[in-house]
């Protein structure tokens, strides 16, 4: 069966962050937030796109 050397590696790297943080949930998150904080004018967000915010489908033909 073929494997994915991408999904391979990044499967690999997170053993390793389980690993490092003694598989405590919380200590991942934490380490994952000191990470986004360290680069976060490298982080893409997208506005977010809500049911409120859209317009009815048609409105600009009433």
């Amino acid at each position: 069966m073929w494997e994915d050397p991408i999904v391979r590696e990044v499967r690999n790297i997170r053993r390793e962050i389980e690993a490092e943080c003694e598989n405590d949930f919380d200590r991942i998150l934490a380490q994952a937030v000191k990470i986004q904080e360290r680069y976060k004018d490298k982080i893409v967000s997208r506005p977010s796109h809500s049911i409120e915010d859209r317009e009815p489908v048609g409105a600009d033909r009433v």
